[in-house]
């Protein structure tokens, strides 16, 4: 049995398109994918570069599974968009081939598209060998909506409502919903991550305030960790503004607002050097001391 209750762990951090620099990078170079888990539950959010050597570090538990049950082995994916850098790494997912694994697909519709539409068109024969239905894992799909939420209880499957139907409970592990519309064309969701009295942001692909949004604010009140999209310094965010993405004074306004515990700052920008990100870094934590630059391998456990 693993050491930990809930396990959070981020797999890639960069926006745009992923990067493999000539002097290397100590952050990572992965478009944006973070899982969180139980011992039962695995919980993926979103499908970029980073979910390749997820899918390859998964695939020794998924073969031990099998050998011990029939059952298939849950995964759920949820997505906050389906920018190309959020979903390109989806066809080299390892478990996607694998008939004993259920892949629970949930997403947002995009500009009047449905999300399984949205997803099959990734995969159509002009873009990729493979389609959806020769993936031979088996594969549910929902579309997400400001109302949905997502827990998990005894059953392996995740259980998928709507909160004006019906509420989750309040301990477990549990992901509520929130859609954010500054993020072109069609916004952007983030997620609260929550796990019995803990809570982890997950707000990536959003242009900030400076002061802070107040909606977001209020949904990651007292957050454990925040992890806020911070793609530019000042001067850059000068060049790019309404682009879709905050600089790092953005992310740690909202935080010291939220009065979140820890402020990581994410979806780094693939032109800025280590060097570069090293020195938003300090700058960000002369206003939030507890700022830091989010990184590939990087684990909260409890």
């Amino acid at each position: 049995m693993p050491d930990y209750n809930f396990l959070f762990k981020i797999y890639g951090v960069r926006g745009s398109y992923p990067i493999a620099p000539v002097e290397g990078t100590q952050f990572g170079g992965n478009t944006t994918c973070v899982m969180a888990r139980t011992p039962d539950h695995v919980v993926i959010f979103d499908a970029g570069s980073g979910i390749i050597p997820l899918g390859k570090e998964l695939l020794p538990e998924i073969l031990e599974h099998q050998k011990k049950s029939d059952d298939p082995f849950h995964i759920t994916i949820l997505f906050t968009h389906t920018h190309i850098d959020h979903i390109l790494g989806l066809p080299y997912f390892t478990p996607i081939y694998m008939p004993q694994v259920h892949l629970h697909f949930v997403g947002p519709p995009t500009v009047g598209v449905d999300f399984e539409t949205i997803l099959r068109t990734q995969v159509m024969p002009q873009y990729f060998p493979v389609s959806m239905d020769e993936f031979r894992s088996q594969k549910s799909f929902y579309n997400v909506s400001e109302n949905t939420f997502v827990y998990f209880n005894d059953s392996k499957e995740p259980v998928i409502g709507d909160v004006r139907h019906q509420k989750p409970g309040q301990f477990g592990f549990r992901i509520d919903t929130m859609k954010y519309y500054f993020h072109p064309k069609d916004g952007t969701y983030l997620y609260n991550i929550l796990w019995n009295d803990h809570k982890i942001t997950f707000a990536t692909d959003i242009e900030g305030y400076k002061g802070g949004d107040q909606r977001l604010i209020k949904f990651a009140q007292n957050a454990d960790i925040l992890i806020h999209d911070a793609q530019y310094t000042e001067e850059q965010y000068k060049m790019f503004c309404g682009y879709g993405h905050s600089s790092f004074v953005m992310a740690c306004d909202t935080a010291r607002e939220a009065g979140a515990k820890k402020l990581l700052l994410f979806h780094h920008d693939p032109n800025n050097s280590d060097e570069q990100l090293k020195t938003l870094e300090k700058d960000a934590q002369k206003l939030f001391p507890r700022a830091e630059l989010a990184k590939e391998g990087w684990s909260w456990q409890v």
